[in-house]
């Protein structure tokens, strides 16, 4: 055994250890104690490997010394209950996560390889996006936000590929909204391409969808469809007035809705709204954010002090921003490459914004969040 030692020592890395010394060792009866540490390292070999491959095998082992804490059979059934909860959020999430890598996946697929198909693939996720956040915003009294801006378009782009598909004026309409203040607001409100999250998935998709369905029209071979783009026989698109689309898309949508949005929300259903706490896009934009800075900004300059001489100023900002992003949606429809490269910009911009959402926040409270979604769920029995 000496001499295996004494070789084993030798061969080792750096300066040798002199024979003599080991001889020394040895025969004062350390050998025991050497062997002895040598079976010390097999304890972390062991948790190295646990922790490596996750093992549960060897995390079973560990809690053995908590056994006593769980004797109590009450205490062990509350346990159980919370890991099972635990347990359900995260694979919801993880489902979530996945759903949403094949989505962003299929989504690319179908814009390169069958663009005119695309609308097939948009409109039962619209349907059931929607719907389902209308389900979970009542609940928390915001389904509300419906009436906003976003969904209405959202709900235009269905008009026109089920009810008029036939109409270019209504598809050059829909493409300024989508590509306008639709899109834009990925940055205005920092919508996150987050996986897991169902309610971020939904926002991406109610802002840049319509932008990837218009772009699949706009660009693709239309002898493949049947989508009215521009007038009948028309040789190329591209001849379509620029003034003309924002003349359009302000007259039969934008102004409309602007109107009838500030008389309903804010005239008609004003003290309901406020009665029953139901939120609003307005409340949320004046609430916090850059957007409240420039409320604020403008309500200074207007001179503006009711309640509702604040929301026309309000309105009056969304129009502003409109006009402004609607214009740079007619110079994208001339242009296949400067829209192309406005749509990447967008798409790069939910990604970075989940990215920041990631490392600055899910790492620090996705284990909160947990545990209050346990929480709910246990009160829910």
């Amino acid at each position: 055994m000496k001499n295996v030692l004494k070789s084993v020592v030798s061969h080792l890395p750096g300066r040798p250890v002199p024979p003599t010394t080991l001889d020394i060792e040895y025969e004062e009866g350390d050998l025991e104690d050497f062997a002895l540490a040598l079976c010390g390292i097999f304890p972390a070999i062991v948790v190295l490997w646990a922790v490596v491959t996750k093992s549960k095998t060897v995390a079973a082992f560990a809690q053995l010394g908590a056994l006593h804490a769980r004797s109590d059979p009450l205490v062990a059934a509350e346990q159980k209950e919370r890991s099972k909860a635990i347990r359900d959020v995260k694979v919801h999430d993880q489902i979530c996560f996945t759903v949403g890598v094949v989505n962003v996946a299929l989504t690319t697929y179908l814009i390169g390889a069958v663009p005119q198909y695309f609308y097939l693939w948009h409109t039962p996720k619209a349907v059931l996006l929607t719907g389902l956040r209308w389900w979970t915003f009542k609940q928390e009294g915001k389904h509300f936000l419906l009436l906003d801006f976003c969904y209405c378009a959202n709900a235009l782009t269905l008009v026109y590929l089920f009810a008029f598909p036939s109409s270019p004026a209504l598809f050059q309409i829909v493409f300024l909204v989508s590509n306008g203040p639709l899109a834009w607001a990925v940055l205005t409100f920092t919508q996150s391409l987050v996986f897991h999250s169902y309610p971020h998935m939904t926002s991406v998709f109610i802002h840049v969808s319509p932008m990837l369905l218009t772009h699949a029209l706009r660009w693709c071979n239309r002898a493949t469809h049947e989508f009215a783009i521009c007038a009948p026989g028309a040789l190329s698109c591209s001849g379509v007035s620029p003034l003309t689309m924002l003349w359009r898309a302000f007259a039969y949508f934008y102004l409309p809705w602007v109107l009838l949005y500030y008389v309903v929300t804010f005239l008609v259903l004003g003290d309901y709204l406020r009665s029953h706490k139901y939120q609003t896009l307005y409340d949320r934009v004046v609430s916090a954010g850059p957007a409240s800075k420039m409320l604020k900004l403008g309500n200074r300059l207007t001179g503006a002090q009711h309640e509702l001489a604040k929301k026309a100023v309000y309105m009056l900002s969304h129009v502003i921003f409109g006009a402004v992003t609607m214009s740079l949606g007619a110079l994208f429809w001339k242009s296949f490459v400067a829209h192309t490269m406005f749509v990447m910009s967008i798409c790069c911009a939910s990604v970075w914004n989940a990215s920041s959402y990631y490392f600055s926040h899910f790492a620090v409270k996705y284990e909160a969040q947990v545990e209050e979604r346990v929480r709910e769920a246990s009160k829910g029995r």
